[in-house]
């Protein structure tokens, strides 16, 4: 079935990227950037995968190639995620982790408000993680998103295979960026994923340092740490912190750590 408009997709689209994690079929790599290039979505990132962008690939997408052919391929959850001042989650049932979340559709609405925060000359973006066909997002994987994106199915069968969960968040996401009041001025965009990270690397290691982390050895010390900074980072990525906002948190954080000078009261 042909799309009924022959408007370009909106601008905003190009700040929104879709991230596979250790997708293990190519012919699923081509379906979803087949199902990303029919909703004006050409951004692909490819986490680990555990197949390669071959002719069975290329054969499923059909004219998507060309978002095959600009994907980019990473080791990391942590660095496809690097530029991104908003990061989704998508799962089809409730997970442990303590994040907002939001049905496709709202979910959808949000996308569309963060990327139209970004400016034009910016090279930010929004991600929106997709797991392993078999398993799913990993508590890793979750552990970089700030939402998570429910898309419900009929509970009694809630699966949908990995380009199908595709389609269905790019028709949503498409359809709020269509609908998207024009004209406005962005605000200033969250600070990306990896000025987060830094900031919480060197908390950890200062707070490392002070033996903060419980533990008889250094196994158990650093589980607590993973956990904890976990915790960190989920309430960092809640609050939207501004580069700024963050430049101010990095400069209390370096004046924490330089040793005590003397006053003279």
């Amino acid at each position: 079935m042909s799309p009924s408009s022959t408007a370009a997709p909106p601008p905003i689209l190009d700040r929104v990227q879709v991230v596979l994690c250790q997708t293990s079929m190519a012919e699923n790599i081509g379906a979803a950037a087949r199902a990303m290039k029919t909703m004006g979505l050409t951004r692909l990132v490819l986490v680990a995968p555990r197949a390669a962008i071959d002719d069975k690939a290329r054969a499923v997408a059909t004219h998507a190639a060309d978002v095959l052919d600009a994907a980019r391929v990473v080791g990391s959850v942590e660095e496809a995620v690097a530029d991104s001042v908003g990061v989704w989650a998508t799962t089809a049932r409730s997970r442990s982790l303590t994040l907002p979340l939001s049905e496709g559709r709202a979910a959808a609405g949000e996308v569309v408000r963060q990327a139209g925060a970004i400016p034009a000359e910016s090279a930010d973006r929004v991600s929106i993680l997709f797991g392993a066909e078999r398993t799913g997002l990993t508590n890793e994987e979750l552990g970089v998103a700030d939402r998570l994106l429910a898309l419900h199915a009929n509970p009694e069968y809630p699966v949908l295979n990995l380009a199908q969960a595709v389609q269905l968040v790019a028709y949503e996401v498409f359809h709020a960026a269509d609908e998207a009041p024009a004209g406005l001025a962005p605000a200033e965009p969250p600070a990306p994923r990896a000025e987060l990270a830094t900031l919480c690397a060197r908390l950890e290691a200062a707070l490392d340092q002070r033996d903060f982390f419980p533990g008889a050895g250094a196994e158990e010390r650093e589980r607590h740490a993973r956990r904890l900074m976990q915790r960190v980072r989920l309430v960092l990525n809640r609050a939207e912190p501004r580069r700024d906002e963050l430049q101010i948190l990095q400069g209390m954080l370096s004046a924490l750590l330089r040793p005590p000078r003397d006053r003279d009261d």
